[in-house]
């Protein structure tokens, strides 16, 4: 595997942006109690989960399928990612999260969390373009690692979010989102330079 799991998991790590991600689960969920709190928090990882496994090992057949080619997406990936990572730069979050409040847990876990939080546009595309770049096995393994931190962090969102301090995870966050940038711009060369 080499360099190819940091690889995967870094990606992975910075575009599904687990530590933005609390700020955003802490504010959907707070009124909850920890039991329920701790079901959204399943529900919505284990929902990525399957959403991203599901890219990873047939991304390819539904890009052929559709007839778009491996580089194509790989350049709308990019693409894709510059919106999330504009909003972590610029607000510190990779989505709004007003009117939320008020919706089912069950609603919550599946959206916004599992989507378009968690296994959005962005992590669904980065699933499809590492399993051709690293392998499906690499690529899933990363993205496991990625969601049982996302998990961990939900779990303990409460003391999190008290430990650090929203301005602190705003700036990790920022930090995040510069990273994101860099990946989204790397996305789009090398889809391009293949393409011409």
């Amino acid at each position: 595997m080499g360099e190819d799991l940091p690889r995967a998991f870094i990606s992975f790590f910075v575009i599904i942006d687990p530590i933005g991600n609390v700020a955003v689960f802490y504010l959907l969920v707070r009124s909850l109690p920890l039991s329920r709190r701790l079901h959204a928090a399943i529900i919505a990882v284990g929902a990525a989960f399957f959403l991203l496994l599901l890219f990873s090992l047939a991304g390819r057949e539904v890009l052929d399928f559709l007839g778009i080619s491996p580089d194509s997406f790989k350049v709308a990936a990019g693409l894709l990612l510059l919106l999330p990572a504009y909003r972590l730069v610029e607000r510190g979050q990779p989505m709004e999260v007003a009117g939320q409040e008020e919706l089912d847990p069950l609603q919550l876990a599946l959206v916004p969390l599992a989507t378009p939080l968690i296994a959005g546009p962005g992590a669904l595309a980065t699933a499809v373009s590492l399993s051709q770049t690293l392998g499906a096995g690499t690529t899933i393994l990363g993205m496991s690692l990625v969601l049982f931190v996302s998990f961990v962090l939900f779990a303990g969102a409460t003391w999190v979010f008290l430990l650090l301090g929203p301005s602190v995870l705003r700036l990790l966050s920022r930090l995040v989102g510069i990273l994101l940038f860099a990946i989204a711009v790397d996305f789009v060369l090398e889809g391009l330079s293949a393409i011409f």
